[in-house]
C-alpha cells in the first residue's frame, strides 16, 4: 500500500506540487482558510443581490395590481387631476361592460360622453368601448362583489398617454341601500344598477331610462373627478357633511339623492347639472 502511494506521487509530481502551492496560497479570515479567489466571488454575488428589485425582499411583486404601472385600485377621487387635465394623459377611453340582458341605452352613453367632454381636458379624444359579459345573476351586489367582477372582466387599462375609466352595468340592486342606482367604488371605476333603473323608468309618469342613465352616470363620474371635497379641493365650502362627499345644493347634480330612486320624481327637462361651486372645484383641479 505504501509502495503504491509512493509510485503515485512519483507518477504525478506536478499535480502534487500544484496542490501544495495552492494550499500555501490560502489566506485566513477569522482563523478559517480562505482561497485567494473567495473575495472576488463574494463581491460578484453581493453585486448581483443589490441589483434585484428593492421594493420587495424577495424581488418583484409576484401579483402586481391590474393595469400594470397605473394603480386602478385606489379610492374614488385619487385620479381626479389625471382625469380632468391633459398634463399627463391627453386622451380617455371608457370601457363599459354590462351583464348580458342589461345593456345601457345609446342615449345614456352619449350623455356620459357629453358630460366628460364638457368637464375634462382630453385634446386627443374620448372613446367608449361597449361589451356584454356573462355572469351568474344576482339579486344583490355588495361593493366587494362589484370589485371582484371588475377584477375578473376588465381588460382596458391606462396605457401611455391614454387614461382608462371603467363602468359596469349590473342586474340586481345595491346590497347596502336598495334605493341606490349607482356607486363610484375606485379611482377609475363605477357601477350602475341597471335592473333597478329599468324597473323605475319608462312608465307613464316616470322619467325615461336613458335620462336616468345619463344623470346617474354623470353623478358617479363626478365622484371619480373628486367631488365633493374628495380629490378636487373645495374652492368654497359646499359639502353636505351628513351625506358624505355630496353637494349641499339640492338642485346640483352632486346632491346626495340624485343617485337614488327617491329623486326620480324630481327629474324634469334634461336633469340636474353641476352648480357653480362644483364647477369651480373641477376647474381649479385642471378641468373645464
Amino acid at each position: 500500500m505504501g509502495r503504491e502511494s509512493h509510485r503515485s506521487r512519483d507518477r504525478f509530481p506536478s499535480f502534487v506540487r500544484a496542490a501544495r502551492d495552492a494550499a500555501s496560497a490560502y489566506t485566513r479570515i477569522g482563523g478559517v482558510p480562505v482561497p485567494p479567489w473567495w473575495p472576488l466571488l463574494t463581491a460578484i454575488v453581493f453585486a448581483g443581490a443589490c441589483s434585484s428589485d428593492a421594493s420587495s425582499p424577495t424581488g418583484p411583486d409576484p401579483d402586481p395590481p391590474p393595469g400594470g404601472a397605473y394603480d386602478h385600485t385606489l379610492a374614488p377621487g385619487a385620479s381626479a387631476h389625471d382625469i380632468l387635465s391633459a398634463e399627463s394623459y391627453d386622451s380617455l377611453v371608457v370601457q363599459v361592460q354590462y351583464v348580458e340582458g342589461f345593456r345601457p341605452t345609446d342615449q345614456g352613453l352619449q350623455s356620459l360622453r357629453d358630460f366628460l367632454t364638457a368637464r375634462v381636458h382630453k385634446p386627443k379624444g374620448i372613446s367608449i368601448e361597449l361589451e356584454a359579459i356573462q355572469v351568474q345573476a344576482q339579486a344583490t351586489y355588495s361593493a366587494d362583489d362589484i370589485r371582484a367582477l371588475e377584477d375578473q372582466h376588465r381588460d382596458v387599462f391606462t396605457e401611455g398617454s391614454t387614461l382608462a375609466l371603467y363602468v359596469l352595468f349590473v342586474d340586481g340592486e345595491y346590497a347596502e341601500a336598495a334605493n341606490v342606482l349607482g356607486i363610484a367604488y375606485r379611482n377609475t371605476s363605477m357601477a350602475i344598477f341597471q335592473e333597478k333603473i329599468e324597473a323605475n323608468t319608462g312608465g307613464l309618469t316616470q322619467p325615461s331610462q336613458s335620462m336616468v342613465e345619463g344623470v346617474v352616470l354623470s353623478h358617479e363620474v363626478g365622484h371619480v373627478l373628486g367631488l365633493v371635497d374628495n380629490g378636487s379641493p373645495m374652492q368654497t365650502e359646499h359639502r353636505d357633511e351628513p351625506n358624505g362627499h355630496h353637494c349641499d345644493d339640492e338642485t346640483c347634480l352632486m346632491y346626495y339623492a340624485v343617485r337614488t330612486t327617491d329623486f326620480l320624481a324630481n327629474l324634469t327637462g334634461d336633469g340636474p347639472e353641476l352648480d357653480a361651486d362644483c364647477l369651480d372645484d373641477l376647474q381649479a383641479n385642471g378641468g373645464r
